[in-house]
């Protein structure tokens, strides 16, 4: 069963002030959880040896490498008074993506906050598609953060179901994401073209999350949009009308009637304002679309 713990998370910072609203997104989560954050600064040699080192005519890294170190300590520090938890600076070398999956891994992390700036972002550690890949290569889910993002916190949710098999493994974590902040979940049911036989079996699988919901002291309204041709679009027409603080999807939703390869979550990443927590999902014998047993 996929887990969100939000205990350890870590964070890829790289000073601008979109990697800074992700912190306090996070420590804000964090705070909430008794966690612990992990700053995480990833330096690529290349750039350090092609651009920075000549710019500056330096030999070495280090002293870049000790720069950077105390700048992060500093913001370490400004986090751990304002939030009042632990805060580790961490600063490494290589490739942004592995090492921070690599970094997770390490300190078991149970979620990843980043910043993005979508699809139009000129930053190697912001763009949307390095976020996607982030998502698909993470063991823990990714919540990602825009820098217009204003609201910290998490009232309305909303939770993207379709009729694929994995895509109800996101609906325990996500109510029990959304029990620490009294969120309101929206269920939105995805349906494409051919797919008019599956809303009687979403009917019911939406009458069993309201259930859990129920249980956990949380509200949900219900939406159902069916014959969907641009599903990532559509949905997010909903959660701007909503005023949605928060979207709940799988790293590959199966919309439209076909696998889509993980298009939709791209194009969620790359376009939405509203944060995005994603889920990677987790092989299962029973992963057949709208199974109504298991899967929770």
């Amino acid at each position: 069963m996929i887990k969100l713990n939000p205990a350890k998370i870590v964070i890829p910072v790289d000073f601008s002030k979109t990697a800074l609203k992700a912190i306090k997104h996070a420590a804000y989560i964090a705070s909430l959880n008794k966690g612990e954050l992990f700053l995480l600064n990833v330096q690529k040699k290349n750039d350090l040896i092609d651009i920075i080192l000549p710019a500056i005519k330096l030999k070495d890294t280090s002293i870049i490498t000790k720069y950077i170190q105390e700048k992060l300590g500093e913001l370490a520090e400004d986090v751990r008074k304002e939030y009042g938890i632990k805060v580790t600076p961490i600063v490494s070398m290589g490739s942004v993506t592995s090492e921070i999956v690599d970094i997770a891994d390490e300190n078991k992390a149970g979620l990843i906050v980043m910043g993005t700036q979508g699809g139009d972002s000129d930053s190697s550690l912001l763009l949307g598609s390095n976020s996607y890949r982030v998502l698909t290569k993470a063991h823990c889910p990714v919540l990602t953060v825009r820098a217009n993002t204003n609201k910290i916190g998490y009232g309305d949710i909303v939770m993207v179901i379709d009729s694929s098999g994995h895509t109800r493994q996101k609906v325990v974590p996500t109510l029990k994401f959304a029990e620490k902040f009294a969120s309101r979940i929206h269920l939105l049911g995805i349906l494409g073209k051919h797919e008019e036989g599956y809303k009687y079996n979403l009917e019911i699988i939406f009458g069993q999350i309201e259930k859990m919901a129920e249980k956990s002291g949380l509200k949900c309204v219900t939406k159902i949009l069916e014959n969907v041709t641009q599903p990532a679009e559509q949905t997010l027409k909903y959660v701007n009308k909503e005023k949605a603080d928060l979207i709940s999807i799988m790293s590959d939703q199966k919309t439209g009637g076909s696998i889509l390869l993980g298009s939709y979550a791209h194009e969620i990443l790359n376009d939405s304002k509203t944060p995005v927590l994603c889920f990677k999902p987790e092989a299962h014998d029973e992963m057949a679309p709208f199974s109504l047993g298991g899967m929770w």
